[in-house]
């Protein structure tokens, strides 16, 4: 499998959503119908996505206007309601209202390293559905002020793992915690998006996400780069109150997929649906402790379906098999992204 990537020719946010549409009809309602099925999968029988996708829709709204008209466009252009799009770019709180914790599992891997010569080494694994492998693709959108946003992405949904042209990324890991699920509040997708197309430096980044009203918990990764200078900080983003985990001494930043910071560690449900997670972490510090390279480090079936490099488990149902579909490195100086097909196993 190649990466597909796309970029934007127009500028306006409902003409960029519309010309998507258009471009990828096909691969938009694949995913409406793979995540339908997730939604039914988790709530034991039918949803009513045009009650989910409207909530969803007057979160997006909260968030940003521009991105509202560019779903409102991605709707137009592909043939699907916009009730349907709003619902996918709010999969992760759809999922967590449903409660259902065989269904909103997913893992992930997440490394950076600051050098001292400002260029910092930021990279993720991407684990998630096995069946949602062809999904996915690298979006690039100019904007109208001459920046850029470059996301990994799947089809319909407007953001997750990116950069943009100003010097800041982000990375992505899903977290749960027990209070998750309360209604849909800001999509987390979403609001990785708004910080990629509207965060003009760190700081703006760190308060757009401090103040959001987030009902899924997850960790969004920023990383900076700008006149020789980086710093990064995975923001545990959730419903009780944000916390933020820093690098250690020696510049290295890790996250997998349970809470890290207090108060929000007390509720981690991850430690009883997901314990992978705290080896995961503890093998990613132990093998880069002893080799640079991040990503033979995380090139480790040890932990079979929960592994750094996971591919999916044959003993369980097919449509709850999880695998490594990318793997994404940031170059956060220049803007711009790498995205791999596979797990890491798969680049040796």
């Amino acid at each position: 499998m190649t990466t597909r990537t796309f970029r934007s020719s127009v500028l306006g946010p409902r003409e960029r959503g519309e010309e998507f549409g258009r471009t990828f009809s096909d691969e938009i309602s694949a995913c409406v119908f793979a995540y339908t099925r997730l939604f039914e999968m988790a709530a034991s029988g039918p949803v009513d996505l045009d009650h989910l996708g409207g909530l969803a829709r007057e979160a997006i709204w909260a968030i940003s206007g521009e991105i509202a008209e560019e779903i409102n466009g991605l709707a137009a252009g592909s043939g699907r309601s916009v009730a349907e799009i709003c619902a996918i770019n709010a999969r992760t709180e759809i999922l967590a209202l449903l409660k259902s914790p065989a269904t909103v599992r997913g893992e992930c891997s997440t490394v950076v390293r600051l050098n001292k010569n400002g260029q910092p080494l930021a990279v993720q694994a991407w684990d998630w559905y096995e069946s949602l492998a062809g999904s996915w693709l690298v979006w690039e959108i100019p904007h109208p002020d001459g920046s850029v946003t470059t996301t990994l992405t799947e089809y319909g949904i407007v953001g997750k793992i990116g950069v943009n042209s100003r010097g800041l990324g982000v990375l992505f890991n899903i977290l749960h915690h027990a209070a998750d699920g309360s209604g849909i509040g800001a999509p987390v997708h979403v609001l990785s998006r708004a910080v990629l197309d509207g965060a003009r430096d760190l700081n703006q980044a760190l308060v757009r996400l401090a103040g959001a009203p987030v009902s899924a918990s997850s960790a969004l990764t920023l990383v900076a780069a700008r006149d020789g200078e980086c710093a990064a900080v995975s923001v545990e983003v959730n419903p009780v109150r944000v916390g933020y985990v820093l690098p250690d001494a020696d510049g290295l930043l890790l996250h997998t997929n349970h809470f890290l910071s207090s108060p929000a560690s007390s509720g981690d449900t991850e430690l009883i649906t997901g314990p992978d997670s705290v080896v995961r972490l503890d093998l990613l510090r132990r093998r880069l402790a002893s080799s640079p390279d991040v990503i033979a480090a995380m090139n480790s079936h040890l932990l079979g379906g929960g592994g750094l490099c996971c591919h999916a488990d044959p003993a369980l149902p097919a449509a709850s098999r999880f695998a490594t579909l990318a793997v994404v490195e940031l170059d956060v100086a220049s803007g711009t992204l790498t995205a791999h097909p596979g797990g890491p196993c798969s680049l040796l």
